[in-house]
């Protein structure tokens, strides 16, 4: 078992050193959802994430979000008084704080919601809260991102367009970049969203592509070779309208248990998945790619097929402590 010691002295000598190259590149996807003893999603204190946000340093120092928790019951309080995920900013800019530089960078998430008065909400929810936690710690938040995997057809791209164009001035007046993630950039050359994947793209600073290994994927450079020729197929795309956009992955992930949308469960095996994720690290380090992970931690709540509840790098003891587990070595962090 890791002690605490070892745990902090890793995590100085990371604040210390700064960005490292590799892990630049390398983020991950993060939100304190629902535990396993079904805690509701507004169970997370700022402790709790801070807590969980240490963690994620010791292999990650950029991590992206995906709402801020906006929804009936929370739409007429305060914008920290939704779930848990709209802490994650002020979580962020107050380890950096604490470190004294800027070990932990976020793109913060606005997700989307078909009620306009809620959305809106969001999105200025969102703002909010980047511009306490860019007060408490300046450049801990870099950017927005609006919504995640919904451009699926004309009319939701329109609404994520309106939404880029709605709030980038706003955006860059704070020092933010604006984008989208979206996993059908590959329709970006001829598909059914092909003009307003360029329009989003042309309105954009950034696009978040989430690609995934194909169907029954049983070797991880060949998973991350697919990926790369998505990936670069997509960027070629969306440079034809704007040469200035960072494409960058903002999902891909492989899970240690189960069946998932690619793999079946032989497939699905913690010795798999460390492989993907160190391959994925080399590939984003070479090319000088940033990608996102998914995710941080594994999600106990999900259902469905039983492995999207296994995509995490670290999983909760099972007693739902603050202890950690790190699937790939079994080490166990407690903090």
């Amino acid at each position: 078992m890791r002690s605490f010691i070892l745990f902090s002295s890793v995590l100085c000598a990371l604040a210390l050193v700064g960005q490292c190259q590799d892990i630049n590149y390398f983020g991950v996807g993060f939100s304190p959802y629902v535990k396993s003893d079904g805690s509701l999603w507004n169970s997370y204190t700022v402790e709790d994430i801070k807590k969980m946000l240490r963690i994620v340093l010791t292999n990650h120092n950029s991590v992206s979000t995906y709402s801020m928790g906006v929804s009936e019951w929370n739409f007429n309080g305060p914008w920290d008084q939704a779930d848990s995920n709209c802490l994650i900013s002020r979580a962020a800019a107050q380890v950096n704080s604490e470190h004294q530089a800027v070990v932990l960078s976020v793109s913060q998430g606005v997700y989307q919601n078909e009620n306009p008065t809620f959305q809106q909400k969001e999105i200025d929810n969102a703002f909010s809260a980047v511009e306490e936690a860019n007060r408490i710690w300046p450049g801990t938040v870099w950017s927005i991102t609006f919504t995640n995997e919904y451009v699926v057809n004309d009319a939701n791209g329109l609404k994520v367009l309106d939404m880029i164009r709605n709030n980038r001035d706003r955006a860059h007046q704070m020092g933010l970049k604006v984008g989208a993630r979206v996993h059908t950039c590959g329709e970006i050359w001829n598909g059914p969203n092909a003009g307003i994947l360029s329009e989003i793209g042309q309105a954009s600073d950034f696009i978040m592509c989430n690609l995934y290994p194909g169907p029954n994927s049983d070797n991880a450079d060949a998973a991350v070779g697919g990926i790369s020729d998505a990936y670069y197929s997509a960027r070629d795309g969306f440079w034809r309208t704007n040469p200035n956009l960072e494409v960058m992955i903002g999902e891909t992930g492989w899970a240690s248990e189960g069946a998932s949308f690619f793999n079946p469960p032989n497939l699905n095996t913690i010795e798999h998945e460390k492989n993907f994720w160190n391959a994925m690290r080399n590939w984003a380090a070479t090319n000088r790619v940033k990608v996102q992970m998914f995710e941080a931690f594994d999600e106990p709540w999900k259902t469905g097929l039983e492995g999207e509840k296994h995509f995490g790098w670290w999983r909760r003891a099972p007693d739902n402590s603050n202890s950690y587990i790190e699937k790939s070595t079994g080490n166990v962090i407690n903090v």
